[in-house]
């Protein structure tokens, strides 16, 4: 029996996906909550849930590359997941703003003049 404990209750560092989640969800710092998360995930992987929050959180640090990779594994784990597919929606959006803000706009340019 000792067998199946250790099969179903895969541990890191002493502790269940469920107890890393739940450490996960409690933390406050979003660094922490995203190591936490990685943890989960290495337990068990095909977690969309965790993916979806571990993005969440990668949105917080305004980490957006990052977090689309997270909501896109959301996504491939669970294709019809509305809120990792809004989520990464919006994490594009915000990263199209900070390129967007990043590029210079053409005949905006220094030293032209406009009569």
């Amino acid at each position: 029996m000792a067998f199946l404990d250790k099969l179903f209750k895969k541990k890191i560092e002493g502790k269940t996906v469920e107890e890393w989640y739940g450490l996960a969800v409690a933390e406050t710092d979003p660094e922490k909550k995203i190591e936490y998360f990685d943890k989960v995930l290495a337990l068990k992987p095909d977690f969309a849930g965790a993916w979806n929050l571990r993005g969440l959180e990668f949105v917080v640090l305004k980490r957006y590359e990052e977090a689309i990779a997270s909501f896109d594994k959301a996504l491939e784990i669970r294709p019809g997941y509305p809120e990792a597919r809004y989520n990464k929606e919006d994490a594009e959006t915000e990263l199209r703003k900070i390129r967007a803000a990043e590029t210079p706009v053409e005949g905006n340019k220094e030293g032209s003049s406009e009569t």
